[in-house]
């Protein structure tokens, strides 16, 4: 079955819309065991679902950046010359996110591995948005109303008016729902669906397609 991937964009302030989107991102800095940076270490992010893998760089101050990265679980691996390569599984990457991932090498031989396993959750400060994401078994186990409509999700957030009908029940075939976020206007809302602006040009505060709840993977609430 067709699975979707849907963010609620709430915008109080202007943002910058080309950031929000279906993927997410993988950042972080490479260090020794002094605190001092690492240039130049190889950084390989592998699905474990797909086995597909993608890799970069770190730059002169031992940063690095995996942009586009598609929502899943990845094991990390970083190494360098001089140091013990690094593995780590169990990252989570989820859309709309950027997840941070500050590792530091150890001396040593590169063939010799060090395996990272149960890291602590980590604060986001990558970005400035607030937001939640609900998964698929939440989705199917929240009590939707509407006709079982994911967009009643929105009641969740701080500031929302009750979401309803765009307009009357029978002049809303498409089932989409409206809602006012903090008093601002329901058309600065704007939905996406599997990264794609999913509203109605002539009619902003509807969303064109509802696709049924039973098929939503993932539903990312964000304001800002």
């Amino acid at each position: 079955m067709r699975q979707f991937a849907v963010i609620l964009l709430f915008l109080l302030i202007s943002l910058p819309m080309a950031a929000q989107i279906y993927y997410g991102s993988i950042v972080g800095t490479v260090e020794d065991q002094s605190g001092a940076v690492v240039p130049t270490a190889t950084v390989t992010i592998t699905n474990t679902a797909t086995g597909q893998s993608r890799e970069t760089t770190s730059d002169g101050e031992g940063r690095y950046a995996l942009n586009n990265v598609l929502p899943g679980t990845y094991d990390l691996k970083v190494s360098a010359q001089g140091f013990k390569t690094l593995a780590r599984g169990g990252t989570a990457v989820t859309i709309n996110t950027v997840t941070r991932v500050d590792v530091k090498l150890e001396v040593g031989a590169v063939t010799e591995q060090l395996l990272v396993e149960g890291t602590a959750a980590m604060l986001q400060t990558d970005k400035a948005d607030v937001h939640v994401e609900l998964g698929a078994q939440a989705i199917g186990s929240l009590p939707l109303s509407n006709y079982r409509n994911y967009q009643s999700l929105i009641n969740l957030v701080p500031g929302a008016t009750p979401a309803v009908f765009q307009n009357a029940v029978m002049d809303t075939p498409g089932r989409a729902l409206s809602t006012n976020i903090n008093g601002t206007n329901r058309n600065n809302n704007t939905t996406r669906l599997d990264g794609a602006a999913n509203i109605n040009l002539w009619l902003p505060h509807h969303a064109h397609y509802i696709p049924p709840s039973e098929t939503v993977e993932a539903v990312n609430i964000t304001s800002n």
